[in-house]
């Protein structure tokens, strides 16, 4: 009988051990183990977050390259035309359904200033409907040897992962300049929403800081 009181009170002293739960400090040292793993944790799934919107812009960007390159081949000419009608006159395509009212990136640059003014337009009006800067009487020939077969892609064309406008500064396909804007370029601002690239875009003018994209033509 005694040896089975003494199990019963170790049993019972047990169990109200367990039932009390954790002490203070057991529960500090739990929130301290907790905390240390999501500072190591948060700052590597934003990493990896940031590295997949990368790639998702480096391989929308080919994309749109790929796009306006069978728009080439097809009219004989990169989509430059304006609402009149008159050849190399855009300076600036952005893609998305429609320009923006205000400038969706940080800080100023060239292409932001023509993309928005007239010297702008959307990709879509080449690219999915034929309809340069909205006007279907500036239509690209649709009969002929050099005729627009589009549409050349499948919808709206994309918008960055950062959700602003990719550019194409289609000013570089058709410029003169013996020096200047030489490089087309398809190319989003990237996370921080500043082009860090030049507009100049000499022969030697590569994509730099976090802007992402491709070049996808270069001028002689």
């Amino acid at each position: 009988m005694g040896s089975g009181m003494k199990k019963a009170e170790i049993y019972g002293a047990a169990r109200r051990h367990h039932e009390r739960g954790f002490t203070l400090v057991e529960v500090i040292v739990v929130l301290s183990v907790v905390l240390l793993l999501t500072g190591i944790a948060v700052p590597m799934l934003s990493s990896y977050m940031e590295d997949g919107r990368r790639a998702r812009a480096q391989a929308e960007a080919k994309v749109l390259g790929a796009s306006v390159m069978s728009f080439y081949k097809d009219v004989g000419a990169y989509p430059t035309k304006n609402s009149a009608g008159t050849n190399s006159y855009l300076y600036v395509l952005f893609s998305g359904s429609a320009l923006p009212t205000t400038s969706p990136w940080a800080g100023g640059h060239t292409w932001i200033s023509w993309g928005m003014s007239a010297r702008g337009d959307v990709l879509d009006n080449h690219l999915l409907n034929n309809q340069p800067q909205g006007a279907t009487s500036a239509a690209y020939a649709t009969t002929g040897s050099a005729q627009w077969r589009g549409p050349y892609v499948a919808g709206s064309t994309p918008m960055d992962p950062w959700g602003r406008p990719y550019i194409i500064n289609v000013v570089s396909a058709t410029n003169t300049s013996a020096t200047n804007y030489k490089r087309v370029y398809v190319i989003s601002a990237g996370a921080n929403g500043r082009f860090d690239t030049s507009a100049n875009a000499t022969s030697t003018t590569e994509i730099t800081g976090d802007d992402v994209g491709i070049i996808m033509h270069q001028r002689p």
